[in-house]
């Protein structure tokens, strides 16, 4: 190439830099003044309850209030509003069970907790808020990495916990079986900063001006008010990956280390669902949800054909199986009298 191309292409390259930066300088200012004009309406958004929780609100949501068992949903890492998220899981469960969707600090509508993401600290703050509603047995019904919290959770209250279901839970040996050369908490580092950066410059709130549920976590397939779109948006983009959730990527590898031993007690059954696209990822998924059970009288394990969620494209094939392995508190209270 002559010194001529070369200078022609070269001018280009500066020239294409130049038009980016300036169309990314004005895609971040123009959303610096539309969360500026946000600001009220999130402040105003509410739903549930909110419930006080060593000084900060936690906020849940109940449904089906009137059952005698009671199941309590978690969320995966970074939900930004679980309530949302897991709305249409609660309501098909709700026709049978009480069922409470907590939203940790830092995710959906609760507080800041403003501390290390410790497990300690995490399972600590969800039992303390789950004890404020009365409940004193319950289900533990969790998606990815408070599969982890639920682990801690069942072995220091076992006489309250009365079974675990999965929907393709973190287990601690996750770390050990990377089928990448980076390890699952690099990755979600890095796509973590990269949303992050993404919601900074505004390329996120562009990406949903025409369809909010292009950048929203949620079942496609529910019918969501309109409403209801503009708060999940909202919440996605003010409140993904705060600094609480930041913490908590930063402790997933220390918290899942602490955990590598333990096992649920022999007390607590255990009903288990993991993804295949999982299991083709990393052959020793199936495996390691397997070692963390030792009750085995009740304990069940399904693999679903699907990606990581779950309960958004077999919803209704996880919650017949919830149905069917839950035993009916009223048949049971009538076998007893």
């Amino acid at each position: 190439m002559s010194e001529k191309k070369k200078g022609k292409v070269g001018r280009f390259f500066k020239w294409l830099f130049l038009i980016l930066l300036v169309i990314l300088a004005a895609l971040t200012v123009w959303n610096l003044f539309c969360g500026l004009s946000e600001r009220k309406a999130l402040h105003e958004a509410s739903y549930g309850i909110k419930i006080d929780v060593g000084g900060k609100t936690m906020v849940a949501d109940i449904k089906g209030e009137e059952n005698d068992t009671t199941v309590i949903l978690l969320p995966g890492l970074g939900s930004v509003s679980p309530v949302l998220e897991f709305k249409p899981l609660a309501e098909a469960l709700a026709e049978k069970y009480r069922v409470i969707t907590v939203e940790p600090f830092g995710y959906g509508l609760s507080d800041l907790a403003g501390t290390d993401r410790s497990l300690n600290a995490v399972v600590n703050e969800l039992h303390s808020c789950v004890s404020s509603l009365d409940c004193e047995k319950y289900y533990l019904m969790t998606h990815s990495l408070s599969g982890v919290y639920a682990l801690a959770w069942a072995n220091q209250y076992p006489d309250e916990v009365e079974g675990f279901i999965g929907i393709d839970p973190s287990v601690p040996k996750q770390l050990e079986h990377s089928p990448l050369p980076i390890s699952i908490t690099a990755l979600n580092k890095i796509a973590v900063y990269l949303t992050k950066a993404m919601n900074v410059t505004g390329i996120r709130r562009l990406m949903s001006v025409s369809d909010p549920r292009a950048i929203l976590c949620a079942d496609p397939s529910y019918p969501y008010t309109e409403e209801e779109l503009k708060l999940f948006r909202l919440l996605t983009l003010h409140r993904e990956n705060n600094k609480d959730i930041c913490s908590e990527v930063n402790m997933i590898d220390p918290n899942l280390k602490s955990m590598r031993q333990v096992t649920f007690p022999d007390t607590v059954p255990v009903l288990m669902f993991v993804c295949s696209s999982n299991c083709e990822m990393m052959p020793e998924w199936e495996q390691l949800h397997k070692e963390i059970v030792t009750e085995t009288a009740r304990s069940e394990h399904h693999k679903l054909q699907g990606e990581h969620y779950l309960h958004f494209d077999n919803k209704d094939n996880i919650v017949n199986t919830v149905f069917d392995w839950i035993p009916d508190s009223s048949a049971a209270a009538e076998s007893a009298s």
